[in-house]
């Protein structure tokens, strides 16, 4: 699903314009990644937390060159899917 149909899908369910539900869906991401950055967790119930995790500095081997290289340590966004949905994704 796109970002456009998403904005549809939800336009219809919610009856709202298309533009609000933009408008609305926009904001949603900026408040989550703004306060993701600032190193806050965000949590949607019954849908799952997001926040802000330090992949450690690591050496990774180039097989073009044949040498290794460090990379870095660097902030990855991350994802804990809530027990409501874990268990909804896995109804059989």
């Amino acid at each position: 699903m796109t970002n456009k149909e998403f904005i549809e899908m939800l336009s219809r369910k919610t009856n709202f314009e298309t533009s609000d539900v933009k408008e609305l869906s926009a904001a949603l991401i900026s408040i989550v990644l703004s306060d993701v950055a600032e190193g806050d967790s965000v949590t949607i119930q019954g849908f799952g937390s997001f926040d802000a995790r330090e992949k450690a500095r690591r050496k990774i081997y180039n097989p073009t060159s044949k040498t290794y290289i460090v990379v870095p340590p660097k902030k990855t966004l991350g994802y804990k899917m809530s027990a409501a949905l874990k268990e909804r994704l896995n109804m059989e």
